[in-house]
């Protein structure tokens, strides 16, 4: 078995999916967090100079997406058959198109004003719109009372799941009742809530 070590900052933010990923298998890992002052040391010797970074076997993989699509083949997390693995892909799609639009807000716009304003619209117009998308391809699984494809957690709903938490809105989250339930079922997997009780608590 493969030793993995996932390195980033002392945030949740892109390494969470991943780090989630492992912990739901049950699988350890060396979970690194560099202070920015630590980064800095060791930047110029990481792959694109930029966080976060899994290593298997001291193997580095950057950039989030390919480290969690690892561990998703790795583990049998990554759907059945093609079908499946489109519609993961989708999801995952969905979910930064819901995520990357309210980092902007949050992070980058200094003005409050502005920023009132701006968060004010994505919840009435860009939110929605990618929220309803979620639940309707949860929906066409069953019914929506289990996870995005087969019977089992998968990539698509540990993904979704660090998405929600990011999104830190059940107000409007529950207006979609099925995905805001499939939060509650991904957090509540055993391996999963052990993980989330003990990970340190940060902002994002």
């Amino acid at each position: 078995m493969p030793s993995f070590k996932v390195v980033y900052f002392d945030a949740r933010g892109r390494a969470e999916p991943t780090r989630v990923m492992l912990a739901h298998v049950g699988q350890a890992f060396e979970d690194v967090r560099y202070k920015s002052e630590e980064w800095a040391k060791v930047k110029a010797e990481t792959p694109l100079q930029q966080l976060p970074l899994l290593e298997v076997d001291g193997k580095p993989i950057p950039q989030s997406r390919a480290m969690h699509g690892f561990v998703a083949r790795h583990f049998g997390l990554n759907g059945a058959n093609n079908e499946e693995t489109t519609k993961i892909d989708i999801v995952l799609a969905i979910t930064e198109d819901l995520v990357d639009p309210l980092a902007k807000i949050l992070f980058y716009e200094k003005d409050e004003a502005q920023k009132k304003e701006k968060m004010a619209a994505y919840l009435k117009d860009t939110a929605p719109r990618f929220l309803k998308g979620l639940e309707d391809i949860l929906k066409h699984n069953g019914g929506g009372d289990g996870f995005f494809v087969g019977s089992k957690i998968s990539r698509a709903d540990i993904v979704y799941l660090v998405a929600a938490e990011a999104f830190n809105n059940d107000e409007v989250l529950k207006q979609y009742p099925k995905l805001y339930a499939l939060k509650g079922r991904v957090a509540q997997d055993a391996n999963i809530a052990a993980y989330l009780a003990k990970r340190p608590k940060t902002q994002f």
